[in-house]
């Protein structure tokens, strides 16, 4: 078991969850009314990113991040800048959903359109990191999938020929994974995913899908061919502590029995 293999996607995951926001969450929410509620939502839409600088005060700290910010995305179609002081009263529902009193401020967090987090950066900011929060359509679901608890089967198929292999639908249609799986799909010789799969360590001339396996908050599990079985999944799943939150799960309790039971002929 491994953490997506970059520190940049391990913040990510982290500071998302202090953020304690989702898209399901948002999606729960009333009717946007705040300015900024509004701003999100027509930044959806429009399919462009925000990128909202939290702050309390104007003080200097505040002020040099809106202004690296205010130049990045001066050259930019696909990001707008929103600011958010938590101390506002219109946007009071937004900074309690958002739990944005916990970071330290300034902080910047960038919301890809699908409402997925795909950066937080608190207190200080680069261009770098402004440019690295704008990810591919692919990586964005995959974010927004575990951000929401859902375990993610990516499935990246070839540029002919593709499907979803058998043991992907098989572990989608049982019932104990069901409700909290989602399958991606996306093509290996898609421009717009090029530094999602050199991320993943997976090749773009791949002739069969590969499946990369991933659990919240950012784990990856494994990649695999397109033989991929439903018990390879569940097994690996279930051995990386993430087929549940049961302590008691029977699956969990059978392959840690039957690890022991590996180990002790081992002896």
């Amino acid at each position: 078991m491994s953490k997506l293999a970059s520190t940049r996607t391990m913040t990510i995951c982290v500071l998302a969850a202090m953020l304690a926001i989702s898209h399901a969450r948002l999606a729960k929410a009333a009717e946007p009314q705040s300015r900024v509620e509004l701003a999100l939502a027509s930044a959806a839409k429009a399919k462009t990113y925000t990128f909202l600088l939290i702050y309390r005060t104007n003080d200097a700290a505040t002020q040099s991040m809106y202004q690296l910010l205010k130049t990045e995305l001066s050259e930019r179609q696909n990001a707008t800048l929103q600011p958010l002081q938590i101390t506002d009263s219109s946007e009071q529902r937004l900074v309690d959903r958002f739990d944005a009193t916990r970071l330290p401020l300034p902080a910047t967090a960038a919301i890809a359109p699908n409402g997925a987090i795909t950066g937080v950066f608190p207190q200080k900011l680069t261009s770098q990191q402004v440019a690295d929060a704008i990810v591919s359509p692919g990586y964005a679901e995959c974010l927004k999938a575990m951000q929401s608890k859902r375990i993610v089967l990516l499935c990246v198929q070839p540029e002919q020929g593709g499907f979803v292999p058998k043991g992907v639908q098989s572990f989608q249609a049982d019932k104990t994974y069901a409700g909290r799986t989602q399958v991606v799909n996306i093509r290996a010789t898609d421009p717009a995913e090029a530094g999602f799969l050199t991320l993943l360590k997976v090749r773009t001339d791949t002739a069969s899908p590969v499946t990369v396996f991933m659990a919240p908050p950012g784990v990856l599990l494994g990649k695999y061919d397109s033989t991929v079985t439903h018990a390879t999944l569940m097994n690996k799943l279930v051995a990386a502590g993430k087929c549940c939150d049961d302590k008691n799960c029977k699956h969990r309790q059978a392959v840690q029995s039957a690890a022991g039971s590996s180990d002790t002929r081992r002896q």
